[in-house]
């Protein structure tokens, strides 16, 4: 047994040095005969399509239809044709797929014909998609958690349940989040803040990897994320899912549900209902509790909606709920037990209870985020389709501090309203080859801290001032297509002002105001050499603004556990950003490989303060603290993700994962901090028949980072590790039921990119049981 693992191990950690994208077989056959139900006669040229994806197809002289290459996974396979019924058929799809289909006779007659289409967007950038069976493996993580199953995304972490995506290095505000079509804008300036959103509410997770500012405008440096619902269904039957997710670790239970459908009696309408409940306890690292680290969620999203031929409008709303406990023993009261904690090996026994409970006491974060949207769109026959998106968001943020002497009320307090427009016309073909979108947008964003009003500013005792910021945005973007070439190109040009009112570490009173404004730009191409093989490149110019956190910030922010300084003085990043993208697919093998670089001037980032050679603390009336410094330097990202994928038997498949990032201050020559180190991922997956029902095994190699200056951290990076995991499922009439264990081995290890490393270890074991029910 022991000979048998030791292979095992091999051949997934080294075995092969290439690397795959994801587990899924992706060269599944689905085909068939459409038929009348009597006659039994073919139906040629009956529209054959799969629910919620980019594949149709008309049925030939014979009535034949077929789809090749399709992934493996569950579809909805819709067919209809006129003078009969519309049906629509579940299909569980493992390799071949023969379905045939019969239409019955329908009186009534033909009113209009529909047509109707998505476009893709950023086609020259290089792209990563989670869904199917991929997504339903993160059902109940963060969305921070869920995308790491992305090439190239791994996560900024404050302790196991605060995460927030990075993508080649970078995060917070340079990663641009779509929820459900709207520019997330939360409190993502901190580290400790994740993102306002439930993963549930979406069925597909997009990455596009690489500046996108001229499509979304200023800070999408490193990417873009779109979580992505479902379109509303285009018939009047109700259905919809529920789940259930428990964990162990944590002691942890979700359940979410969601629910669709239409009216009978009012064609064109349709609607859907979504919720979610969590609740958690304290985790476990693999050897002990930690106090204080437990989370409760609760959110929930509506959507109704108006579709014709020519026109159609959308309203949606999301609310967002989370209590989250900070560690206990992150927040310390003197500097010697602060440079303790920070050197010992594990916390204090007072922040190591015996057992694990769902209290959430101080420190802790209470936060809210509420998200309402109306799009609509109109077909002009002369012009094109143009689009108005409408949004409100409201975000508001609580952090309670731990009690000190006869300080009880040491709370950070923020309210964000955020509204936004924007109207797109993507303009007809011109010479058939040449297509298009226009489009403006605009922001308006107002913040109140503490308690104050924003024209009374009398008290600002918090991290960040009160201030108001209006952008704005016009772009062009054009894509011309011929043969097997396509070549895609757009301007973008953004202002912004800001006006920030405050109190100044000498208690004077403040008022300044900013603007800055740039250009952006982008070109690329793709060259389809053949069905299999294709090649991508984009340059592109983006940049961002500096933050209110970064220009103001002078205290503690008491959820990263750091006081932090910020420099009135800092000017906008420009980044340059160039990638290249490989793709094949084939009926074995399937890679991609992924270079890139990124040039940004006047990077801004968050140092470790270091006097003398020394690294520094601050000790407050809320307690000692690592200092750390807002700073610009130039700075050069570079690296490459790179993934393949080979099918060994009709069963086995086995996938790599590989992405790695050097980050320098190219004007003092020197390495960055918080920046991932190398990883690399193996899977082996065994496919059971034809029911989808699968088994996998997958180990993680993180390196150490040694890429870090000396004296320019707290504690040195921690030591590599590597970690063993396995998922399983088993699709049963209408359920799935899922099994994973993270950790398998119960590993006691930290992770460079988790800023809670100084105090403790990571999450140990963790179990995981699914069920999801389709009706």
């Amino acid at each position: 047994m022991k000979k048998l693992f030791f292979i095992l191990t091999v051949l997934l950690s080294f075995g092969l040095n290439i690397f795959a994208q994801n587990t899924t077989n992706c060269n599944c056959t689905l085909k068939g005969v459409v038929h009348e139900t009597n006659a039994h006669n073919p139906i040629p040229g009956a529209v054959v399509y799969l629910k919620g994806t980019k594949y149709a197809v008309f049925t030939n002289a014979k009535g034949e239809y077929q789809f090749p290459k399709l992934c493996q996974g569950a579809y909805t396979l819709v067919c209809q044709a006129v003078g009969f019924q519309k049906i629509e058929v579940p299909i569980n799809l493992t390799q071949e797929h023969s379905k045939e289909l019969t239409l019955a006779n329908d009186d009534e007659h033909l009113q209009e014909v529909v047509v109707s289409g998505k476009k893709t967007e950023n086609q020259t950038k290089a792209k990563s998609v989670i869904e199917g069976s991929d997504l339903a493996e993160t059902r109940g993580q963060s969305l921070g958690e869920a995308l790491k199953a992305a090439t190239g995304v791994t996560t900024l972490q404050t302790g196991s349940s605060i995460a927030k995506p990075v993508i080649h290095g970078m995060h917070s505000n340079r990663v641009l989040i779509l929820n459900n079509g709207i520019r997330q804008e939360g409190q993502q300036w901190g580290s400790e803040h994740a993102p306002e959103i439930d993963p549930f509410m979406a069925q597909k997770l997009t990455v596009i990897k690489g500046a996108a500012g001229v499509r979304y405008g200023s800070d999408a440096i490193a990417g873009v994320i779109m979580v992505e619902p479902n379109p509303l269904p285009d018939s009047a039957a109700i259905h919809g899912e529920a789940n259930l997710v428990g964990f162990s670790n944590g002691q942890q239970g979700i359940a979410s549900g969601i629910i669709e459908g239409g009216f009978a009696k009012k064609k064109g309408w349709a609607w859907r209902l979504q919720g979610t409940y969590k609740r958690g306890a304290d985790i476990k690292t693999a050897d002990y509790y930690l106090a204080n680290t437990g989370i409760q969620e609760r959110n929930f999203s509506a959507t109704i909606g108006y579709n014709t031929a020519h026109w159609g409008t959308e309203a949606y709303f999301s609310y967002f709920d989370t209590q989250l406990g900070i560690f206990a023993g992150s927040h310390i009261g003197n500097i010697t037990d602060l440079l303790t904690a920070i050197n010992s090996s594990r916390p204090n026994s007072d922040y190591t209870p015996s057992s694990a409970s769902y209290t959430i006491n101080r420190p802790n974060q209470d936060l809210a985020h509420n998200l309402f949207k109306v799009k609509s769109f109109l077909v002009s026959e002369n012009l094109g389709k143009w689009q108005l998106t409408l949004s409100r968001q409201y975000d508001w943020r609580l952090e309670y501090d731990v009690p000190r002497g006869n300080r009880t009320l040491n709370t950070l307090n923020f309210k964000l309203t955020t509204y936004q427009a924007e109207l797109l016309l993507d303009h007809k073909p011109l010479w058939n080859t040449l297509s298009g979108t226009f489009g403006a947008s605009g922001m308006y964003q107002e913040n109140l801290s503490s308690s104050y009003e924003l024209t009374k500013p009398l008290i600002n005792t918090v991290l960040i001032p009160n201030y108001q910021t209006k952008s704005g945005g016009v772009f062009l973007i054009e894509r011309w297509v011929k043969n097997r070439w396509e070549v895609e190109g757009g301007l973008r040009y953004d202002i912004r002002s800001s006006d920030a009112y405050g109190l100044d570490a000498s208690s004077k009173l403040f008022n300044y105001s900013f603007t800055f404004n740039n250009a952006s730009s982008t070109i690329g191409f793709v060259w389809n050499s053949s069905e299999s093989l294709s090649l991508k490149g984009n340059a592109a110019i983006a940049w961002r603004a500096p933050n209110m956190n970064e220009l103001f910030s002078n205290g503690v922010h008491h959820g990263a556990a750091a006081y932090e300084k910020g420099n009135i003085n800092l000017q906008p990043e420009v980044a340059h950003n160039f990638s290249v993208t490989a793709e094949y697919s084939g009926s074995k093998w399937a890679w991609e490989i992924s270079p890139y670089l990124n040039l940004i001037n006047d990077f801004i980032y968050l140092k470790p303060r270091v006097e003398n050679g020394e690294i520094q603390t601050v000790l407050s009336v809320r307690g000692a603290f690592p200092a750390f410094d807002y700073t610009q330097v130039d700075a050069r990202f570079a690296g490459v993700d790179a993934s393949v994928k080979y099918l060994i038997s009709k069963h086995f498949t086995i996938t790599e994962k590989y992405s790695m990032v050097r980050a320098k201050d190219t004007r003092n020559n020197v390495y960055m901090v918080n920046i991932p180190a190398d990883r690399l991922e193996s899977s082996l997956r065994y496919t059971f028949g034809k029911n989808q029902a699968y088994v996998s095994l997958t180990n993680l190699l993180v390196a150490r980072q040694t890429r870090v200056e000396a004296n320019s951290d707290f504690l040195a990076p921690p030591a590599g590790y590597s970690l063993w995991s396995m998922n399983a499922s088993y699709p049963y009439k209408n359920f799935t039921f899922g099994l994973g264990v993270s950790n398998l081995l119960n590993k006691s290890y930290r992770d460079y990119m988790n800023r809670f490393r100084y105090f403790t270890d990571e999450m140990g074991r963790n179990i995981s049981l699914r069920v999801q029910y389709r009706f």
